[in-house]
């Protein structure tokens, strides 16, 4: 077997563990991900043999959990060793110290494939209940399972592809085509603007009723992520902003984005919804958060989202209590 560390992956393992309270849901990959032996098939076989591998299973976009929904099923090769016949494709994920990670995907799998005691879930529904880290695992299996199923055919010239360099690659079956494919990412800008004591939340119709969230939008071609920030708060809200500076960023499978994140403040507090985007946009106090979540008429976003830390964020500023309070004390009144 080949060394698993190198004095690059142990500074890259450490400056991981150094920056990660600093990190957003779904950030805390504890994996190596080695791309550089991606290529080697035969290598890749190797460690799916290993002992001491560990299988992650995605079905239509759902993790495979525990019955409990507070714990991932991370399977032996052994255990997973019938899902493997049948999947769509199998990808190396990384390896945690001597640990190789592989997720197997699936677009729609038999219930009678499916080992028990495990049953499928939404990750969006259980991020909170599972450890940073196992979610953060889900989270990427999820996104380059969802890759791969979707890109079963060359854009270029509509032939098959398959899988290569142990799931990152796509590559065209087409002897005259042969291009390789990359993994995408759509990139989303995210971003809590403020004016004075106040910042702008928006909703859209079909959250739950009283939910509002910062305003976010996807980036054009042409164009950078300050750019972008600036566009959909006048697009949505008419907010001219005159100051934009970047917060952090959140791997978001759901089905393939990055958001990242920004503060902006705003030049006024004029607003002009655009109801086909948003429902309704508003200015909220900090007084006014509190009262709307106490008394059962504010929703924040979920706390898993970024969307919920750059409002947090903003909102612990004020120093007399923080959201994580008022939302827990919140939800016990339900």
């Amino acid at each position: 077997m080949r060394g698993f560390y190198t004095l690059d992956s142990k500074h890259y393992l450490f400056a991981a563990k150094e920056i990660r309270f600093f990190m957003n849901y779904f950030s805390h990959n504890p994996l190596n991900r080695y791309a550089d032996l991606r290529p080697d098939a035969a290598y890749m076989d190797q460690l799916w043999k290993h002992k001491k591998a560990r299988v992650l299973v995605v079905n239509n976009n759902l993790n495979l959990l525990l019955p409990t929904q507070d714990e991932a099923a991370i399977l032996s090769a052994v255990e997973a060793e019938a899902l493997a016949d049948h999947a769509q494709v199998r990808v190396y994920l990384g390896s945690e110290g001597k640990v190789p990670y592989f997720a197997l995907g699936f677009s729609e799998l038999s219930p009678v494939l499916v080992p028990e005691p495990y049953t499928f879930h939404d990750l969006r529904q259980t991020a909170l209940h599972l450890p940073k880290e196992q979610s953060a695992l889900l989270a990427y299996a999820r996104g380059i399972v969802h890759w791969n199923i979707c890109h079963a055919f060359c854009p270029d010239c509509g032939g098959p592809t398959h899988s290569t360099y142990a799931g990152h690659v796509r590559q065209c079956s087409h002897e005259a085509c042969q291009k390789q494919h990359f993994p995408r990412t759509d990139t989303a800008v995210i971003v809590l603007i403020s004016e004075g004591d106040a910042c702008l939340l928006g909703r859209q119709q079909v959250w739950q009723p009283g939910m509002y969230a910062v305003i976010a939008g996807f980036l054009e071609p042409g164009e950078t992520l300050e750019q972008a920030v600036a566009r959909e708060a006048m697009e949505e809200t008419g907010v001219s902003l005159r100051s934009i500076t970047y917060h952090s960023s959140q791997p978001w499978p759901f089905p393939s984005s990055i958001m990242v994140g920004f503060r902006a403040v705003a030049a006024n507090r004029y607003i002009k919804v655009d109801n086909q985007e948003l429902e309704d946009a508003r200015w909220f106090t900090r007084a006014q958060i509190k009262s709307g979540l106490e008394q059962g008429t504010l929703r924040m976003p979920p706390q898993f989202s970024i969307s919920y830390r750059l409002i947090s964020d903003w909102f612990n500023e004020a120093g007399e209590y923080t959201l994580d309070e008022i939302v827990a004390a919140s939800a016990l009144k339900v």
